[in-house]
């Protein structure tokens, strides 16, 4: 008997062990796919979500009191994506300024019309959990607006006094109805949907209500990428990607003299707004650097669903910083030289589908078209940062993590006055190269940090690499990870 409860308790401590092993494996691949706990909101954001679920509950009652205009919704969307390529969203600034469209198969009044009835369900109320907001008062269409802090530009209304009154934030949020993956279905088609909203809290997941196609509601769901991938997904989210009008005055979101940046107008045409660097006449050299392709794949490293579309960003400085490394001695140090000049930069929007099918085919990849002149033989190295571009808004921190990592390499200068300069710089919170290369940026995530050399991208660029997958992209080898590269090329 004896040894019956010594074998029983020797097996109870082996299932202890071995359910803590398991707990222990299941926390470390968490950590790998880059699990967070929860963000705890502050106060505007728990405003911005309430607004988020208010839009979300609203949008559930048009859907189902006028399944004609989610049916007109799916269309306009399908037209508008075939003609800019990326764009999958209807902004509530389209919706309030409601233009007149030229989209082939859609109505040409559908945006006036779709803000009349999405304004007459907020002022009615006649929607699921109504109560909840109860305490909103709503008795315009400008009511509507100013609640979700649209341009004044775009609705104004008048004081007592005959002047105009704004209101506005000076940065507000914009916010937008998101359809990804939208070509998976035909606007024809009568199909089962589901609506949800981003909760803040997180960018992987939320509950969303889970719709028949006669706009009946049926249960909740969860909702994550995977999810909006097999099912159409209504999602009310925010866009923090750029805009033409982010160019207006000639204003420069982030500081370069050398950018191109794709992006589409208000009538949904995609367009380019660039600029090349003035070079020294006579030029050192005839030679340039090209950054003629990207691929991302990181689509689920911290990308969720509620992120919206993603932003391909890639910057390479010029005379920000020069990094000299003398030889592969580990014991060697490197001399780092940094002063505050403008940089490369160049962007691109990228719809998740499209990372789905770089994910799935090594060949797929998008064009950047960026080039930085001149760059000449055994001129100082440069770093390139691959990187996920966020517009400032009021979730915006700063890239505190990215100085700390700079922090930690100035111990590694060797000359005491070099090292005590660089010190005193990134003390003040941001390190300037990294400021200067995310100026203008919010939650930016950098995935890719490197030095280039000149010397080593002309000897390297047609050179299969067994360290990438694939070792050449269009021709060249690509520079960074498997995961997030760009193509460099010297001519």
């Amino acid at each position: 008997m004896k040894k019956v409860i010594n074998n029983c308790a020797g097996m109870a401590i082996l299932i202890l062990m071995l359910t803590a092993c398991k707990k222990d494996f299941i926390k470390s691949e968490a950590q790998q796919i880059g699990y967070q706990q929860p963000k705890i909101l502050n106060e505007k954001e728990k405003k911005v979500v309430a607004k988020f679920e208010h839009a979300y509950l609203v949008l559930q009652g048009l859907f189902s009191q006028k399944p004609e205009i989610r049916k007109e919704f799916n269309a306009f969307i399908a037209a508008k994506l075939a003609k800019s390529g990326t764009d999958e969203e209807l902004t509530f600034n389209e919706i309030f300024k409601a233009n007149r469209l030229n989209l082939p198969g859609v109505s040409p009044s559908f945006l006036q019309r779709f803000r009349d009835e999405f304004v007459k369900v907020f002022i009615s109320g006649n929607y699921p959990n109504s109560n909840k907001f109860a305490s909103h008062s709503f008795k315009s269409m400008e009511d509507v607006a100013a609640y979700y802090d649209i341009k004044s530009t775009i609705i104004r209304t008048a004081t007592s006094t005959g002047g105009e009154n704004t209101g506005y934030n000076e940065e507000p949020i914009t916010y937008e109805i998101y359809f990804p993956y939208s070509e998976n279905w035909n606007p024809n088609d009568v199909i089962n949907y589901t609506l949800t909203y981003h909760p803040l809290t997180n960018v992987e997941w939320n509950y969303g209500m889970f719709y028949d196609a006669a706009g009946n509601p049926l249960y909740e769901v969860t909702v994550d990428d995977e999810y909006a991938y097999s099912t159409p997904t209504y999602i009310i989210t925010y866009d923090d990607g750029l805009k033409v009008s982010d160019f207006d005055n000639g204003n420069m979101p982030i500081e370069a003299t050398t950018y191109v940046i794709g992006l589409t107008d208000d009538e949904y045409n995609p367009i380019k707004i660039q600029n090349s660097e003035v070079l020294p006449n006579p030029s050192p050299c005839n030679t340039e650097l090209k950054v003629k392709d990207g691929r991302w794949t990181l689509l689920r490293n911290g990308y969720g669903i509620f992120e919206g579309k993603i932003e391909f960003a890639v910057a390479i400085t010029k005379n920000v910083s020069e990094v000299s490394i003398p030889n592969q001695n580990p014991q060697s140090n490197p001399i780092i030289q940094s002063n505050r000049s403008a940089h490369g930069w160049g962007y691109l929007k990228i719809k998740r589908s499209k990372v789905k099918k770089m994910q799935r085919d090594i060949n797929e990849y998008v064009s950047f078209g960026l080039n930085i002149s001149p760059w000449c033989s055994g001129q100082p190295d440069k770093m390139m940062f691959l990187y996920e571009y966020d517009k400032p808004n009021i979730f915006s921190s700063n890239s505190l993590q990215w100085s700390n990592l700079l922090t930690a390499g100035v111990g590694l200068v060797s000359d005491s006055a070099t090292r005590s300069t660089l010190s005193s710089l990134v003390s003040s919170g941001i390190a300037p190269l990294v400021k200067n290369l995310l100026e203008g940026t919010a939650n930016s995530k950098i995935e890719h940090y490197s030095i280039i050399g000149s010397n080593a991208v002309s000897a390297n660029q047609r050179q299969p690499s067994n360290a990438t997958t694939p070792s050449l992209l269009n021709g060249y080898r690509p520079y960074g990870m498997n995961s997030v590269m760009v193509t460099l090329v010297i001519e």
